[in-house]
Protein backbone atom coordinates (compact mmCIF):
# COMPACT_ATOMS: atom_id res chain seq x y z
CA UNK A 1 0.00 0.00 0.00
CA UNK A 2 2.55 2.45 0.80
CA UNK A 3 3.54 2.36 -2.91
CA UNK A 4 0.34 3.66 -3.90
CA UNK A 5 1.10 6.68 -1.74
CA UNK A 6 4.18 7.60 -3.30
CA UNK A 7 2.14 7.66 -6.92
CA UNK A 8 -0.36 10.93 -5.38
CA UNK A 9 2.03 13.74 -6.96
CA UNK A 10 0.49 17.00 -7.82
CA UNK A 11 1.39 15.80 -11.66
CA UNK A 12 -1.75 13.15 -11.43
CA UNK A 13 -3.96 15.58 -9.42
CA UNK A 14 -3.96 18.38 -12.38
CA UNK A 15 -3.98 15.46 -14.86
CA UNK A 16 -6.96 14.09 -13.29
CA UNK A 17 -8.28 17.64 -12.69
CA UNK A 18 -8.50 18.19 -16.72
CA UNK A 19 -11.24 16.02 -17.09
CA UNK A 20 -13.13 18.62 -15.29
CA UNK A 21 -14.60 21.68 -17.60
CA UNK A 22 -14.22 25.05 -16.95
CA UNK A 23 -17.34 27.58 -16.17
CA UNK A 24 -18.05 28.34 -19.55
CA UNK A 25 -17.82 24.75 -20.49
CA UNK A 26 -14.73 25.83 -22.57
CA UNK A 27 -11.46 24.27 -21.68
CA UNK A 28 -10.64 22.34 -18.29
CA UNK A 29 -10.11 23.84 -14.88
CA UNK A 30 -6.45 23.45 -15.28
CA UNK A 31 -5.49 24.47 -18.69
CA UNK A 32 -7.95 27.72 -17.58
CA UNK A 33 -5.47 28.46 -14.77
CA UNK A 34 -8.27 28.14 -12.38
CA UNK A 35 -6.08 25.82 -10.02
CA UNK A 36 -4.09 26.93 -7.32
CA UNK A 37 -2.21 25.55 -3.75
CA UNK A 38 -2.31 21.67 -4.56
CA UNK A 39 -0.85 20.36 -1.43
CA UNK A 40 -0.49 16.83 -0.73
CA UNK A 41 -0.17 15.33 3.04
CA UNK A 42 -0.53 11.67 3.50
CA UNK A 43 -2.38 10.44 0.48
CA UNK A 44 -5.48 13.22 1.54
CA UNK A 45 -5.11 15.93 -1.80
CA UNK A 46 -5.98 19.47 -0.44
CA UNK A 47 -6.61 22.58 -3.45
CA UNK A 48 -8.62 25.09 -4.63
CA UNK A 49 -10.38 26.46 -7.45
CA UNK A 50 -10.46 30.62 -8.26
CA UNK A 51 -13.77 31.36 -9.51
CA UNK A 52 -15.39 34.89 -9.87
CA UNK A 53 -16.80 35.83 -6.82
CA UNK A 54 -20.31 36.91 -7.71
CA UNK A 55 -20.71 32.80 -9.32
CA UNK A 56 -19.12 31.28 -6.23
CA UNK A 57 -22.51 29.57 -5.07
CA UNK A 58 -23.50 28.29 -8.66
CA UNK A 59 -20.01 26.97 -9.32
CA UNK A 60 -20.59 24.06 -6.07
CA UNK A 61 -20.64 21.70 -8.29
CA UNK A 62 -17.46 22.59 -10.29
CA UNK A 63 -16.06 22.04 -6.86
CA UNK A 64 -17.65 18.76 -6.56
CA UNK A 65 -16.74 17.22 -9.47
CA UNK A 66 -13.31 18.47 -9.14
CA UNK A 67 -13.31 16.48 -5.88
CA UNK A 68 -14.55 13.51 -7.34
CA UNK A 69 -12.08 13.14 -9.93
CA UNK A 70 -9.22 13.47 -7.24
CA UNK A 71 -11.10 10.78 -5.17
CA UNK A 72 -10.97 8.47 -8.01
CA UNK A 73 -7.48 8.40 -8.20
CA UNK A 74 -5.58 5.38 -6.66
CA UNK A 75 -3.96 6.11 -3.91
CA UNK A 76 -5.73 9.13 -2.42
CA UNK A 77 -7.50 9.21 0.37
CA UNK A 78 -9.84 11.93 0.47
CA UNK A 79 -9.81 15.27 -1.14
CA UNK A 80 -10.67 18.76 0.00
CA UNK A 81 -11.61 21.37 -2.47
CA UNK A 82 -12.31 24.91 -1.34
CA UNK A 83 -13.16 27.62 -4.09
CA UNK A 84 -11.72 30.85 -4.02
CA UNK A 85 -13.64 34.04 -4.73
CA UNK A 86 -11.43 35.99 -7.31
CA UNK A 87 -12.04 39.76 -6.89
CA UNK A 88 -11.22 42.28 -9.56
CA UNK A 89 -8.35 44.73 -9.31
CA UNK A 90 -9.02 47.63 -7.90
CA UNK A 91 -12.61 46.63 -5.86
CA UNK A 92 -12.31 45.91 -2.37
CA UNK A 93 -13.04 42.49 -0.80
CA UNK A 94 -16.21 42.61 0.44
CA UNK A 95 -16.28 43.34 4.51
CA UNK A 96 -17.96 41.21 6.94
CA UNK A 97 -21.16 42.80 8.70
CA UNK A 98 -20.28 45.26 12.24
CA UNK A 99 -22.48 43.99 14.69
Amino acid sequence: MAADHADVSKERVLDALRAVRGPELEGNIVDLGLVSDVFISDAKVYFSITVPAERARELDPLRAAAERVVKDIPGVKGAMVALTADHKAGTPAPRPPVP
